[in-house]
């Protein structure tokens, strides 16, 4: 059964600017410590390139996966990671146009989770809180440096 976690964010900043953020992985520390990491495995791929099947290395501070991408276009980008084969995640992250904030986005991170203990990410559950707790910080530190980026570029 899949268990589905879903959390979103209104930023003052357009769509391409936080896309463009988001993909700048190079930069990932300086706004989200969090992630000690985030790369392209292929080293003649830049982020924006990058094609459904591609390979992410991602460290987190507890452990380092390499999820393939699923999507890249300019409203999503997603992948799917796996964890020992019991814990699959289709992990996305949409940028749509906002219709709170002119000029802005609507941020919407969602993961879909499959396997032997997706049930864990059932709501209620600490899996669940702990992770739509990482969600939201996450949401949040982008808003910031996505508006900071807007901000300097006179777009917001």
């Amino acid at each position: 059964m899949v268990q589905t976690l879903t959390t979103q964010i209104e930023i003052a900043a357009p769509p391409e600017v936080v896309r463009s953020v988001f993909l700048d992985f190079d930069r990932f520390k300086e706004w989200h410590p969090s992630w000690l990491s985030i790369a392209v495995v292929d080293p003649a791929k830049r982020p924006a390139d990058l094609q459904p099947k591609d390979v992410l290395k991602v460290g987190l501070k507890t452990y380092y996966f390499n999820p393939t991408v699923v999507e890249n276009t300019p409203s999503c980008f997603s992948w799917l990671g796996n964890l020992y084969g019991i814990l699959l995640g289709t992990h996305q992250f949409h940028f749509k146009p906002s219709e709170q904030t002119p000029g802005g986005t609507t941020l919407v991170q969602k993961e879909d989770f499959a396997g032997a203990i997706a049930f864990m990410f059932r709501s209620g559950w600490s899996a669940a809180k702990s992770t739509g707790g990482n969600f939201e910080q996450f949401n949040q530190d982008l808003k910031a440096a996505a508006e900071k980026v807007a901000r300097q570029a006179g777009q917001q």
